[in-house]
């Protein structure tokens, strides 16, 4: 479904669907004036008379529809029940100066370069969200996936848990963040999962890790690789070359954010 686009002093904004009520829920829950309406079927109407009492508030629309209606405001069959039509905008440029500021914070990045399915893309949302790293960078390529439908439905929420920006220049923008930030990337030939300490010069040991996630087919672009403090691999049976992009975030935060 082509999203809507609305012309704006501020830029332009679109509106969207977000389907399925793990989404929808969170949506609410993190970002509810984003909202300009609702639709759900009979099944689930009991669970939105409060969010229906906040809509009419704001003067937002919502509405009991068939399954059918859902399937056309949705642009898919899979809705779950329930269809909220979200404004979006273009996510903000993320820079080095502002993840110089994030390192004060004590904030650790997440930066996809390149992974190109949506599906993974919600995927590793969720997975953020999970460990708690709010700041979640994708590159600004057109091989890098955006947000969508699908991205929305498979993070269950995720995606409006992160603070999402856009990184114009990966390779560019990891050499600055390397003064903020332990800069790991992850390769299938980097040695497996070494203990921080084993990695992280004495320098280092203080920063927050950035972690670098590369393309589902590929990995990571050789001139990204070159950027990183450390590139690590993941062990395996061998039996198949790589694990999911998805499985491998969850590793490396376990691993660098959790138990470093």
């Amino acid at each position: 479904m082509k999203p809507t686009v609305i012309r704006t002093a501020q830029g332009d904004q679109w509106l969207e669907p977000v389907c399925g009520i793990h989404a929808v829920g969170s949506l609410f829950h993190c970002k509810p004036f984003i909202v300009e309406r609702l639709y759900f079927d009979a099944e689930l109407s009991p669970m939105f008379g409060e969010i229906c009492k906040f809509l009419a508030k704001e003067k937002k629309a919502y509405n009991q529809v068939s399954p059918e209606e859902l399937t056309r405001v949705g642009g898919t069959q899979d809705h779950g029940g329930v269809v909220a039509i979200v404004r979006r905008r273009q996510p903000e440029l993320a820079t080095p100066k502002a993840a110089e500021f994030w390192a004060k914070e004590g904030m650790p990045l997440l930066i996809l370069d390149g992974v190109s399915r949506p599906e993974n893309l919600g995927g590793i949302a969720r997975t953020s969200a999970y460990f708690g790293v709010e700041k979640f960078l994708i590159a600004s390529t057109r091989k890098q996936a955006r947000p969508n439908e699908l991205a929305y439905r498979t993070a269950r929420g995720g995606l409006d848990m992160v603070d999402l920006r856009l990184v114009d220049n990966v390779p560019s923008f990891l050499k600055g963040v390397r003064k903020t930030h332990f800069v790991i990337g992850v390769d299938i030939e980097g040695p497996p999962l070494p203990e921080h300490s084993a990695i992280c010069p004495p320098e280092d040991i203080d920063k927050p890790v950035a972690i670098v996630i590369g393309n589902e087919e590929n990995g990571l672009l050789d001139s990204s690789k070159q950027e990183c403090s450390a590139v690590v691999g993941i062990p395996g049976s061998g039996a198949i070359d790589r694990l999911s992009v998805v499985a491998e975030t969850a590793l490396l935060l376990q691993k660098y954010l959790i138990e470093a």
